[in-house]
């Protein structure tokens, strides 16, 4: 199979499992305020995406702006997808537990995840939570996930839904899929905790050996997003903070978004060939048109998701020495 015909194979997928669910207005959590570009494409791909439907955003925040509103029991509360389920990165799967026991009367999505839990006693304490909301739906972005939801959380729908990244539009991408260079290899290696430093490769001296540029050195965006923050919480006055929060998210919606999804692509484009440690890095190579090997992290979701997606692209395989 080509890129473009597994692009719309992966959108179709993703329309068919979620356009039923999305019934009226909605609220987006949990969105990532940070410098990790990948998590920045699966929002531009959940906003794109529901830019499609006839129905009122009635907020967009992260966790930290968010400000726990009333929200009418037919809106839909949507929680923003990405690799955050289980105790990796507990903070935000915290909020998103936070959520669904705050609003038991409210139909609940999450978008596509991916879990891992090294604490199985708090699996089953999330179990007992999750298990009590009577109208909500886990997406699985990978078979592994999926087989966990299943068996643990019972009382939720679980659905196989694809990553949101690959609902970016093609007016964003399609620019950037004319600027290979042909022979630039790049080595997409990751800086965080879930880098695997077992068998990692020692790429030719022709290979560039990167990360996500916004991880490498924040930008002066990201550095006002981190100073508000700080200030926020520093504040005693809560309608201080809360005007705060209010032009944290307006910034954060209409300029930071948009600017890390196009520097990740600015800085993917003229690569021939990624080898990646990072899933996002290999999900936008598929979206510009690239050839990727991939190596797994820590927690196996490279894999995970290209044996549950992507067995059919051959241009998509894992690193061999």
């Amino acid at each position: 199979m080509n890129f473009n015909d597994k692009i719309t194979q992966l959108r179709q997928e993703i329309d068919r499992q979620l356009r039923p669910l999305i019934t009226n207005d909605y609220v987006l959590l949990n969105l990532p305020y940070h410098g990790n570009i990948g998590d920045t494409l699966i929002w531009q791909g959940e906003i794109d995406y529901l830019s499609t439907f006839p129905y009122k955003c009635l907020g967009a925040h992260s966790e930290n702006s968010w400000r726990g509103q009333c929200l009418r029991p037919e809106a839909v509360i949507l929680l923003h997808g990405g690799g955050n389920f289980g105790d990796l990165w507990r903070d935000f799967h915290e909020f998103s537990l936070r959520i669904i026991e705050d609003y038991p009367d409210n139909k609940i999505i999450m978008f596509p995840q991916s879990v891992w839990y090294n604490d199985k006693n708090l699996l089953a304490n999330d179990a007992q939570l999750i298990n009590r909301h009577s109208n909500l739906t886990l997406c699985a972005r990978d078979r592994y996930t999926y087989d966990i939801f299943r068996a643990n959380f019972t009382n939720a729908t679980v659905l196989l839904v694809p990553d949101m990244a690959f609902c970016i539009s093609e007016s964003t991408l399609a620019p950037y899929r004319l600027k290979t260079v042909a022979g630039k290899k790049l080595f997409f290696k990751r800086t965080d905790k879930e880098l695997a430093t077992g068998d990692l490769i020692t790429p030719d001296p022709h290979t560039d050996i990167r990360e996500w540029p916004t991880i490498e050195k924040k930008t002066a965006a990201l550095n006002m997003m981190r100073i508000a923050r700080g200030i926020k919480h520093r504040l005693p006055v809560k309608p201080l903070a809360n005007t705060i929060n209010v032009v944290t998210d307006v910034f954060a919606n209409r300029y930071l978004r948009k600017n890390l999804v196009n520097t990740g692509c600015r800085f993917l484009a003229p690569y021939e060939h990624v080898t990646t440690t990072r899933l996002h890095a290999m999900i936008l190579s598929i979206l510009l048109h690239k050839p990727v090997s991939y190596i797994d992290n820590t927690t196996g979701k490279l894999s995970a998701f290209a044996q549950t997606w992507l067995s059919d692209l051959d241009a998509i395989n894992p690193y061999q020495k």
